[in-house]
């Protein structure tokens, strides 16, 4: 019956080319239309399922905070200009009001100008009572001291947490600028006002502008007005902060500035795999192109396969528009894979039309050739879309995703194959016609070693059967040592700012951009999470909006303090002018300090906090190299040398540096109460929802989330904080967890399948099962050679492992379906024919996937590699198995 419509069909077109073609671009204008709707989201978290708790929390997040996303702009350079370059380009960011909310680059002054000694805790208050009890030069560093030994080097716990080393670290800074302070007046500088209120500010509330210890790293987080999931906007916007970014470093040659954070890299995936997606298929449709006029030996041919190609390509887009809207990172390369799948229809029958048209005229020849190969290109187009869409059942939407995207592909693909292919031949074989073209063109190229090949599996079947089944148990056991690459940066674009960023992140701030998020309606459970997570050793930063409300009994416990200090300071006599005999000590004061901080760094280096332990060294000097800057001790020993020429400088240094320090401390310690109400609006918008009724607490990880062995730890103890978490780290994680558990499931159950379509084609379980045969040991031999290449699954290209079910089992149908036309000895004429046909085949679809080898996003590359490796090896294994098998059940 499959064969008399196959028959009929083709003599139809052959008859009426026209006709058909005209109803066929009357369908590919309603496919177009249908397929306009099309969009990308390079959002990896769409590849989970939608009611995972963790995505739909996400997904609303994302929707109530503007902050849930950003952009961070990370200035690296000399301190000075990257200050300056911050504030000149701030204005012109927030200028942009259409993709900016608001940009935070310093803390809110005058905020921490009133309430900065409220937000500190109450034992850091008592110590800071006896800090500032004397505020001249001498006695203020013998308290520096004291309260250092206090503080530090008489704990044992004093860095017991990361929150504990950022508070040394910025200590450190503030000491930093006062010891380059009092240098540049012993050197007979003059202390100018901004460096006597820079001295007093970093004193007192630390830098006011977000910046790394060591100096070199300045960050400007800026917030959108728009959702990451608006990816056209996403694309807009970036590329409007570049171009502030680009006409900012003309200005600050020494600055370097670049874009990192969710945004931007949102940003680059979309980017570069839409003009990835886009060279690749103009490249697969070239290499293909040139595939076929090589094999063909003619032009016109190969055309009409590739505007078929191009045709079906369109109208399966317009197809899978009706069942998704929106494509995901992995279904987005759906064009370039059929590209490579959907050739195979075109060859199979220009092949089988060209042998035929040698000897019969344009009907019959349409007609016999339909029927004879379009069998095989309809089981295979059926066996392959449902080894795809049997990916549905999978847990991980991207798979499930991709299975319907490339099991209705597919479908479309080989319809539109067999409505406008048989069409196109007789236009052109007309067309030839017309011109007095009559002669028979030339026959394509032969394969005479597979004829020989063929020969040889006919007299030797139990030596090949024996050598292959060797080869597959050797590379089964490779497949057994292939390791996973857990980290999702290595699949994105190499050397791109918003991946590079992160590691300047990690490095200089000791957190990763890749945040876990948890929201709550509740402030005393968001006092909790904060506590707890500060509490992790796997946790960098905790943000939340209680950094700047303290409780109220923690309030009212800290009023007295603040009282306290501030009766000293109004009770406190001036500063004490500095004499000469009090050159020695304070000389002894900044050994000691020296001597206190160099005992830091090495309890900095015993524990392990690196940033603190380099700090440390730019103070002190790196004992293994005596030639490096010691500043302190240098200060001290000018001072020491130079007794009669540093007073001058010291004593002004002191009368501009006292009074402003004791002014602001007046004004720290003047704090009022504060309420939620009270919070300025800038520090409430960052971390209450749109509708102000919840309040989100954001968690960094110390380093690098995409280490599986620290993410699996990250995501584990952000879990017992609170099980609602979700973010970056730990939807990655969960993606792991349904790629592991979803694809040995997928995979055997798309084989199950493939396997009860093939034995309902065949009518035979036995044939059904030989078919299978090279299918199996082909993946088995993709799996061991990506090892024998010193190559890693990753979760992009181990979704070729049930792909290549759907896209090798072809190879086996049509080698059984031409071995039962012309008999099961007949190998040499199967060989040469089918044989012939499905090297060309899995050439051009090796070429179409070759495309994607040239991609700047790694995960496409890494997904070309598995499916070029994997057609090749089903090809293999199915001339070199296939043959042999049946002569041996032939002989028996």
């Amino acid at each position: 019956m499959r064969d008399r419509l196959l028959k009929s069909w083709g003599e139809l077109s052959a008859r009426h080319p026209w006709r058909i073609l005209a109803v066929g671009l009357l369908l590919l204008a309603g496919a177009l239309l249908s397929a306009s709707r099309l969009e990308m989201s390079p959002r990896w978290s769409d590849l989970l399922p939608l009611e995972d708790p963790r995505v739909q929390e996400f997904n609303r997040i994302l929707e109530n905070y503007s902050n849930a996303s950003n952009s961070i702009l990370v200035l690296q350079g000399p301190e000075t200009d990257c200050k300056a370059f911050a504030d000149t380009v701030v204005p012109r960011i927030e200028a942009v009001t259409e993709y900016v909310e608001r940009v935070e680059y310093r803390i809110d002054f005058e905020f921490m100008q009133r309430h900065g000694l409220l937000l500190s805790k109450t034992r850091d208050l008592q110590r800071t009572a006896d800090l500032f009890d004397d505020l001249a030069l001498l006695p203020l560093l013998r308290q520096i001291n004291d309260n250092f030994e206090e503080v530090y080097t008489g704990d044992e716990e004093s860095l017991s947490s990361r929150e504990k080393e950022e508070n040394a670290l910025r200590y450190l800074d503030a000491l930093d600028f006062l010891v380059a302070g009092i240098d540049s007046v012993a050197h007979g500088g003059e202390p100018d006002s901004a460096l006597l209120q820079e001295c007093t500010d970093r004193l007192t509330m630390g830098d006011s502008y977000i910046r790394s210890p060591d100096g070199e790293v300045l960050l400007i987080i800026i917030e959108p007005t728009f959702a990451i999931t608006d990816i056209s906007v996403v694309v807009a916007a970036t590329d409007t902060l570049q171009t502030i970014i680009d006409n900012g470093m003309v200005e600050f040659p020494s600055v370097t500035a670049g874009l990192t954070g969710t945004i931007p890299l949102a940003h680059d995936e979309m980017v570069f795999s839409e003009t990835d997606l886009s060279r690749a298929s103009i490249l697969a449709l070239a290499f293909i192109l040139g595939m076929l006029i090589l094999a063909f030996r003619r032009l016109t041919a190969p055309l009409l396969a590739l505007l078929n190609l191009v045709l079906a390509l369109l109208m399966a887009s317009g197809f899978i528009a009706l069942f998704l809207q929106t494509l995901n990172l992995i279904t987005s390369m759906f064009g370039v894979i059929l590209l490579g799948l959907g050739i195979d229809f075109s060859i199979h029958i220009i092949s089988g039309f060209l042998d035929h048209r040698q000897h019969h005229p344009l009907q019959e020849a349409l007609g016999t050739s339909l029927q004879l190969v379009g069998s095989g290109v309809l089981t295979g187009a059926i066996t392959s879309a449902a080894a795809f869409m049997t990916l549905m059942i999978s847990e991980s939407r991207g798979i499930a995703e991709l299975g319907l995207v490339l099991g209705v592909g597919i479908l479309a693909t080989a319809a539109s194959t067999f409505f406008f292919l048989p069409s196109l031949l007789a236009v052109r074989d007309k067309s030839r016609r017309r011109r007095g073209r009559t002669s028979a063109e030339r026959p394509p190229l032969q394969a005479p070693l597979l004829g020989l090949w063929g020969d040889f599996s006919v007299k030797h079947p139990r030596l090949l059967l024996s050598g292959g089944v060797l080869l597959t148990a050797l590379l089964t056991w490779q497949a057994s040592q292939v390791r996973f690459d857990y980290n999702y940066l290595n699949m994105e674009p190499q050397g791109i700012p918003s991946v590079t960023l992160q590691d300047t992140l990690e490095k200089h701030f000791a957190m990763s951009p890749d945040f876990a998020m948890i929201s709550t309606d509740n402030l005393d459970e968001v006092r909790r999470i904060t506590a707890a997570a500060k509490e992790l050793s796997t946790v960098g930063l905790v943000s939340s909006i209680t950094e700047f409300l303290p409780t109220m009994s923690d309030q009212r416990e800290r009023f007295p303090l603040l009282a306290e200090l501030r009766t000293r300071l109004l009770t406190a006599p001036p500063p004490t002018e500095l004499q000469p005999e009090m050159l020695p000590e304070l000389v002894a004061e900044l050994e000691r300090l020296d001597a206190n901080i160099y005992e830091l760094g090495q309890m900095a280096f015993t524990g392990g906090r690196d940033r603190l332990d380099l700090k440390c060294i730019t103070l002190t000097g790196d004992p293994d190299h005596t030639d490096s800057l010691q500043p302190i001790l240098q200060l001290a020993n000018y001072l020491a040398d130079n007794r009669e020429t540093v007073l001058p400088g010291l004593n002004h240094f002191q009368d501009g540096f006292s009074p402003r320090l004791r002014t602001r401390l007046l004004e720290l310690t003047a704090a009022d109460t504060i309420t939620l109400a009270s919070l300025p609006r800038q520090i409430q918008d960052r971390y209450r929802s749109k509708d102000n009724k919840e309040f989100l607490v954001t968690v960094y990880p110390r380093q690098s989330a995409w280490d599986f062995t620290f993410l699996t730890a990250f995501a584990g103890q952000l879990e017992q904080v609170n099980p609602h978490i979700t973010g970056t780290p730990p939807l990655f994680q969960a993606l792991i967890d349904y790629i592991a558990r979803d694809g040995v499931l997928t995979t055997l159950l798309t084989i199950l399948v493939v396997l009860l379509v093939l034995w309902a084609d065949f009518r035979s379980l036995k044939l059904a099962l030989m078919a299978m045969i090279p299918l199996l040991a082909g993946g088995l031999w993709m799996v061991g050679l990506l090892h024998s290449f010193g190559l890693m699954l990753t979760f992009v290209n181990v979704t070729a492992l049930p792909m290549i079910v759907g896209i090798g089992i072809d190879d086996g149908v049509h080698m059984i379906h031409r071995y039962r036309r012309e008999g099961y000895r007949q190998a040499r004429r199967v060989l040469l024919s089918t044989g012939k046909a499905i090297l060309l085949t899995t050439l051009t679809t090796m070429l179409g996937f070759g495309a994607m080898l040239g991609a700047s996003y790694r995960g496409l590359v890494s997904l070309s590699l598995m499916l070029i490796i994997g057609v090749g090896a089903c090809f293999l294994t199915t001339v070199l198995l296939l043959p042999p098998l049946f002569s041996l059940i032939k002989k028996k």
